[in-house]
């Protein structure tokens, strides 16, 4: 059955709106990025930015624009009415995600900038693996010299402010990156869960900056009424949460790389099919005797 086309469904002058609420939504997510800790460098322009007056009314009139966009799409779409709602709700609790969807888009689409609107599914899927794949590989082997900015700088980068604010920059457009890739990709995948399981690694890349985020947040509110030994290990523990986020990247480049090596990854594939086929031999042979000791006797005619 082939779904209907999207022009039927979308208002007229869609496309224009589409685009214009993804560069709302992308514009959200790069100051969310910038306020995030990504490392130890960066920290005054943070400071900075958060208390500076113009940045919490764009936020909010960002936000406001995403809302009020999607009060105007539950009166557009062509789909149910609890589904135009639960869209509403997502993209106002999170509104980069207005990037791949809104309250008027029909169900089973996508809409794609550059390319209009595409069918979800596995054809769209590896179309934008395609061409997301190149530079995606170039934009996770900026952590190479963000790793060697931190290592000649020193831990804090305290004595070079310019390269600290430089390697916060990059760090921050590699979380929106992998935000960005990973958001379209999910909103072609035919299976959404299962996409989320098998890229865990770039799912943990976009958390771990917003887990340390939420505990620099505790940290300054209670900073007053805790030792300086406490606030410490709370500097501490922030800095193992931007180490583990380093180390996925590298995790995450590694097995990038493979992938643009074919030979190399269909070995890798290989071996990991070969393991597997190996381990469901075992579990066969469990279970066969498993089914064995649990058979109730056959009886002998007397």
């Amino acid at each position: 059955m082939s779904l209907p086309s999207p022009a039927a469904t979308v208002p007229q002058g869609g496309h224009f709106r589409h685009a214009a609420m993804l560069a709302v939504a992308l514009a959200f997510l790069v100051l969310v990025g910038l306020v995030l800790p990504h490392g130890d460098s960066g920290e005054s322009f943070r400071e900075w930015l958060l208390a500076h007056a113009w940045f919490r009314p764009v936020l909010f009139s960002l936000w406001a624009v995403v809302v009020l966009e999607g009060l105007l799409g539950l009166f557009q779409g062509a789909n149910a009415r609890i589904v135009r709602v639960r869209r509403l709700v997502l993209t106002a609790l999170l509104p980069p995600l207005r990037m791949i969807t809104a309250s008027s888009t029909p169900c089973g689409w996508l809409w794609l900038p550059g390319a209009g609107w595409r069918p979800t599914g596995e054809a769209t899927t590896e179309k934008l693996e395609q061409k997301l794949a190149l530079p995606m590989v170039i934009l996770t082997l900026l952590v190479l010299p963000v790793l060697g900015a931190e290592l000649t700088g020193g831990e804090t980068l305290e004595n070079h402010p310019r390269m600290a604010l430089a390697t916060h920059f990059i760090t921050c457009l590699i979380w929106v990156g992998f935000t960005v890739e990973f958001l379209w990709m999910v909103a072609a995948a035919p299976d959404k869960p299962a996409y989320c399981l098998k890229n865990w690694i770039n799912l943990i890349i976009i958390l771990l900056p917003l887990f340390a985020f939420l505990r620099a947040l505790n940290m300054f509110r209670f900073a007053r009424m805790v030792r300086a030994g406490k606030l410490l290990r709370a500097y501490r523990l922030r800095g193992l949460w931007t180490r583990l986020w380093k180390l996925a990247l590298l995790f995450n480049l590694f097995e990038r790389l493979q992938q643009r090596d074919p030979a190399k990854y269909r070995a890798v594939l290989e071996k990991k099919i070969a393991g597997l086929e190996k381990e469901l031999t075992s579990l066969r042979t469990k279970l066969d005797s498993a089914r064995q000791e649990t058979s109730p006797p056959s009886s002998t005619p007397t």
